[in-house]
């Protein structure tokens, strides 16, 4: 493209942009991609010339994304559907969860969303997902025990009554490694992250050939063959917890809530409970304030549950 001129580098470009849109380049059908989409192409086209040594074709004289690109983009975000968020879930669907859990499958399944929604976990770091991740999937070394400031071996007994459980993530979406969060042991027989951990690690490393680098959704059925939980099993199962609580009670119905009302729910949860922003953002491992989206009608449902 070196021979072409600024605004004919721009015109290439937005015809890229346009044909990224109706998922014109790629060898199967897709609806429309988002703005979003499109922009995170054209910023890889940038990036590979610019690996190259070679000026970047979708800037102005001035250095800014040119002005047909810009409209464009604008155009694309203007006309893209509502973004559809998942619902934040609150401790009265965890314990349902737990209520209707009648197998050790069950079981086994509810303790591990429960102990992904005090670290606020995405899904992909707790549950087998499909398609590649920056995210790395939790193992039995990431996980800690303390009584105080004393480690608490996985193999001793008495795990369960460790003081903190401390969760090293050692590689995540946002690109930043070995976050380690701490949550301390609570009163709750359910609803507390020392005791659900000590299960699920305890569980685990009772299994043959386990050690430091099983994954934590591991779990062995009665054949003795190895399952790996994933995301569509567990919502199944989570969206029936709501749709036992119900709408009326609930204020939003089964098919709103997701595998990432874990994440929002925690920030709900912490929100309610008045701590303070920058320790949200901390403990959820966010770069900026954008849990903040998740607090909105939600709040007043909340309040009443707690």
């Amino acid at each position: 493209m070196d021979h072409f001129s600024k605004d004919k580098k721009h015109k290439i470009l937005s015809a890229f942009c346009n044909a990224i849109r109706e998922g014109r380049l790629l060898t199967r059908t897709v609806r429309t991609n988002k703005a979003k989409s499109v922009r995170a192409a054209l910023d890889n086209v940038s990036q590979a010339f610019k690996l190259a040594n070679r000026p970047e074709p979708h800037l102005d004289g001035d250095g800014k994304l040119a002005l047909i690109l810009q409209r464009q983009l604008r155009g694309y975000r203007a006309t893209d559907p509502a973004e559809k968020r998942q619902i934040a879930i609150s401790g009265s669907v965890l314990r349902e969860f737990y209520r209707l859990s009648l197998s050790a499958m069950d079981k086994v399944r509810c303790e591990l969303f429960i102990g992904a929604f005090f670290f606020a976990m995405r899904s992909c770091e707790y549950l087998s997902v499909q398609g590649k991740r920056k995210t790395k999937l939790l193992c039995i070394r990431n996980v800690k025990f303390f009584q105080g400031k004393r480690v608490v071996k996985h193999s001793d007994p008495l795990l369960h009554l460790a003081s903190s459980v401390s969760i090293t993530f050692e590689e995540h979406k946002r690109g930043s490694k070995g976050d380690t969060i701490t949550h301390h042991r609570t009163k709750d027989s359910v609803l507390c992250p020392v005791k659900v951990w000590a299960k699920i690690v305890s569980r685990i490393l009772s299994y043959e050939s386990s050690g430091p680098d099983t994954l934590v959704n591991m779990f062995r059925l009665n054949t003795g063959v190895m399952h790996k939980f994933s995301g569509k099993d567990l919502l199944m199962h989570l969206q029936r917890a709501a749709a036992s609580l119900g709408s009326d009670s609930l204020g939003y119905t089964p098919d709103q809530i997701g595998l990432h009302s874990a994440r929002s729910g925690a920030a709900m949860a912490m929100y309610l409970a008045g701590v303070p922003v920058f320790t949200i953002m901390l403990l959820g491992r966010w770069s900026s304030d954008a849990f903040l989206r998740y607090i909105r009608k939600e709040v007043q449902e909340f309040i009443s549950e707690l």
